[in-house]
């Protein structure tokens, strides 16, 4: 896959508020995996996502504090559901990763469609037996419009963990509806 330099200056705090049909179709595998109330720790000012779940029949917590400092998920939360900070070469993201996993058994995060393809990731994917999908999004998300710009050039997929599973991970593709 190719990337191509989209001419966007990077947002402050990596603030991009996922869209709600990519929120949309993470939702069924939520309630597939008996995750009725969910957490989103890197909650933008517009509280898409925690909004969008809301509204697909979630108990949803949106916080935007230091999550890595967080030693326990709120009260009730058995999923933990975010687009998190990407940071320098996705290790923030990673971090986020493998601290969700520690908070809670169900875990759905939206990143970028090859962000499972480097080798030192390996124990968050190949190597973690609670590894369970990977949801393919058909369709580019666009964070903002810029009049004149090129389109987004990124790819993404909800990726989704859950220690009461343990078996071969599915991949699934799923678009706009």
């Amino acid at each position: 896959m190719s990337q191509r330099v989209s001419g966007y200056e990077r947002v402050i705090n990596e603030v991009y508020e996922t869209p709600d049909w990519c929120t949309r179709i993470v939702a069924p595998y939520l309630h597939k995996h008996l995750c009725l109330t969910v957490w989103d720790p890197a909650n933008g000012p517009g509280s898409k996502i925690a909004t969008t779940l809301r509204l697909e029949g979630f108990s949803v917590y949106a916080t935007n504090d230091d999550f890595l400092a967080r030693k326990a998920a709120p009260e009730r939360v058995l999923g933990i559901v975010t687009n998190p900070p990407y940071g320098t070469g996705g290790r923030l993201a990673c971090k986020f990763i493998e601290h969700a996993l520690e908070l809670v058994p169900v875990v759905a995060m939206l990143l970028r469609v090859d962000f499972d393809s480097a080798k030192t990731r390996v124990h968050l994917f190949r190597d973690n037996p609670h590894f369970v999908h990977k949801i393919v999004l058909l369709g580019r998300i666009t964070w903002f419009l810029r009049p004149g710009a090129a389109g987004p050039s990124d790819n993404h997929a909800w990726f989704l963990w859950n220690r009461r599973f343990s078996g071969r991970p599915t991949i699934l593709y799923d678009g706009k509806r």
